[in-house]
C-alpha cells in the first residue's frame, strides 16, 4: 500500500509541474521574446471612418522552419478555414534586439494556402515588454502595428493587443 502512496504522489508532483507550463512563452526559439500568441483587437480605417474589423482575436508570431533569427511568421485571423478581409499570414523581417516586425509585399497565405496572389504589407510591428495589464490583473507584453492588404485596397489595420497568459480571464 505504501508503494502505491508513493506512486500516487510521484504522479501528483509530475502532473502539477507539467501544468505549470502553459506553452505559450517559447524561449528556446532565436525570435524570442517576438514570439508567441496575443490577444488582439482589429480596428479597420477606411474613407476617413474607422470601424472593429474584430475584437479580440489571436495573433501569432512563429519562428520558420529554419529558426532564422531574422524572419518570423505573423498571423492574424488567419485559421484553417478563416480567410476573412482582415486575415494575413506571412513571413516578415524581424529585429529581435529591438523587439520589431515588417515587410513589404508578403505573400498573404491566410486560411493555410499553399501560395497565394494576395500581399500585405506591414511597416511597424513592435512588442513592448511588460507593457499592459491583461484583463487577469497579470502584466504582459503588448504588441501593436498596421498593415494594408490586397484582399481589402484602401483599408488600413490596426492591430492591438497583449501576449496571451493562458488564465480563463484574458
Amino acid at each position: 500500500m505504501k508503494k502505491f502512496k508513493n506512486i500516487l504522489v510521484l504522479f501528483s508532483m509530475i502532473l502539477a509541474f507539467a501544468s505549470c507550463d502553459n506553452g505559450y512563452d517559447i524561449d528556446y526559439t532565436p525570435i524570442h521574446p517576438l514570439g508567441g500568441q496575443y490577444m488582439v483587437e482589429v480596428l479597420r480605417t477606411a474613407d476617413g471612418e474607422t470601424t472593429v474589423a474584430t475584437s479580440y482575436t489571436r495573433c501569432m508570431i512563429g519562428n520558420t522552419t529554419f529558426n532564422d533569427k531574422d524572419k518570423c511568421w505573423v498571423r492574424v485571423g488567419a485559421g484553417i478555414t478563416t480567410n476573412t478581409a482582415y486575415a494575413i499570414n506571412g513571413k516578415v523581417s524581424c529585429d529581435v534586439s529591438s523587439l520589431s516586425f515588417s515587410g513589404s509585399d508578403i505573400e498573404n497565405l491566410a486560411g493555410n494556402v499553399a501560395s497565394s496572389e494576395e500581399t500585405f504589407t506591414l511597416p511597424d510591428g513592435k512588442v513592448t515588454l511588460k507593457g499592459g495589464t491583461a484583463p487577469s490583473g497579470t502584466i504582459v507584453d503588448t504588441i501593436e502595428f498596421t498593415y494594408t492588404t490586397t484582399k481589402d485596397p484602401g483599408a488600413v489595420y490596426h492591430v492591438s493587443g497583449y501576449r496571451y497568459t493562458g488564465w480563463e480571464e484574458d
